[in-house]
C-alpha cells in the first residue's frame, strides 16, 4: 500500500513524456486529415485579413467622404426626419429670446426685476392670436394675464420692434400722477415695466390679409388701479393707464 502511494506521488510530481501509440496506415491518413483541418483556420484568417484590408482601403474612405458631405449639407439632411420641426423649434427659441431681450433692456435701465420666458403664456398668446387670423383685429382676450397687442399692416415687423413700439409710450406717461398724456396711450409701456410682473410669453402671427399681430401675455399682470409700475400706491383712485383695442393706423 505504501508502494502504491509512493508511485502515485511520483506520478503526480514527476511528469513523464507521453508514449505515442503506433499508427496504422489508416491512422496516418486520419492524422494527416486532422492536420490539414487544423491548418484551415489559419488560411481563413489570412483570407479575412485580405478582405478587411480591402474594406479599409475602399469602403472607409468612401464613408468618410459621405460623412463630410453630410456635414456640409447638415441643414438639409434631416428634412425627412423631422427637420421641419427642428427648424420651427430654432425659430421659436430665437423669437422668444428677442421678446425677452427687448423687455429686459428697458427693465434693466429702470432697475426692475428681469422677465423670464414662460411657455404656458406663449401658448396662451398663440391661441389668442389665432382667433384673429382672419380679421387681424386687436381684440383683447380678457384672460387672467396682462396683455399687450401690436398690429402692423405688413408682416415685416420684428419681435423687438413690436416691444419698442410699446416702450415709446413712456413719453406719454407721468409716473408722479400715474396718468397718460390726454389723447395718448401709455398702458402698453406700464405693463412692459410693471415691477411685479415676472414672466412673459408672446406670439407673432401673420394674418390672412397679410397684416401682423403680436400678442404678449404677462404674469402676474400689471396696470392695477391706483398703482404705478414702480410700486407706488396713490391715495386717490385714478383710472389705469389707457390702452387701445384699435389698430395703430400709422404702422403700415
Amino acid at each position: 500500500m505504501a508502494n502504491q502511494n509512493k508511485q502515485t506521488l511520483n506520478k503526480s510530481h514527476v511528469p513523464f513524456p507521453p508514449i505515442l501509440p503506433l499508427l496504422s496506415d489508416d491512422d496516418e491518413s486520419s492524422q494527416s486529415h486532422q492536420h490539414q483541418h487544423q491548418l484551415m483556420p489559419s488560411s481563413a484568417h489570412s483570407l479575412l485579413f485580405v478582405i478587411s484590408l480591402i474594406v479599409l482601403l475602399v469602403v472607409v474612405p468612401t464613408s468618410a467622404h459621405l460623412h463630410d458631405s453630410q456635414n456640409v449639407t447638415a441643414p438639409h439632411v434631416h428634412v425627412r426626419l423631422g427637420g421641419r420641426f427642428f427648424r420651427h423649434v430654432r425659430r421659436h427659441m430665437a423669437l422668444s429670446r428677442q421678446f425677452v431681450h427687448a423687455h429686459n433692456t428697458v427693465r434693466r435701465q429702470l432697475n426692475q426685476p428681469l422677465l423670464t420666458w414662460d411657455r404656458g403664456l406663449a401658448r396662451y398668446a398663440r391661441r389668442s392670436a389665432s382667433r384673429r387670423f382672419f380679421d387681424c383685429k386687436m381684440v383683447h382676450s380678457y384672460g387672467p394675464y396682462g396683455e399687450n397687442i401690436f398690429w402692423g399692416g405688413r408682416d415685416h415687423w420684428t419681435a423687438a420692434e413690436a416691444v419698442e413700439s410699446w416702450i415709446r409710450e413712456a413719453q406719454f406717461y407721468n409716473p408722479d400722477t400715474n396718468e397718460c398724456t390726454p389723447g395718448e396711450m401709455c398702458g402698453h409701456y406700464t405693463q412692459v415695466v410693471w415691477r411685479d410682473t415676472l414672466r412673459v410669453g408672446c406670439a407673432r402671427m401673420r394674418c390672412l390679409n397679410g397684416g401682423l399681430l403680436v400678442f404678449c401675455e404677462y404674469d402676474p399682470p400689471g396696470n392695477y388701479i391706483n398703482e404705478n409700475p414702480f410700486g407706488k400706491v396713490f391715495d386717490d383712485i385714478l383710472d389705469p393707464p389707457a390702452t387701445s383695442d384699435s389698430p395703430f393706423e400709422n404702422l403700415t
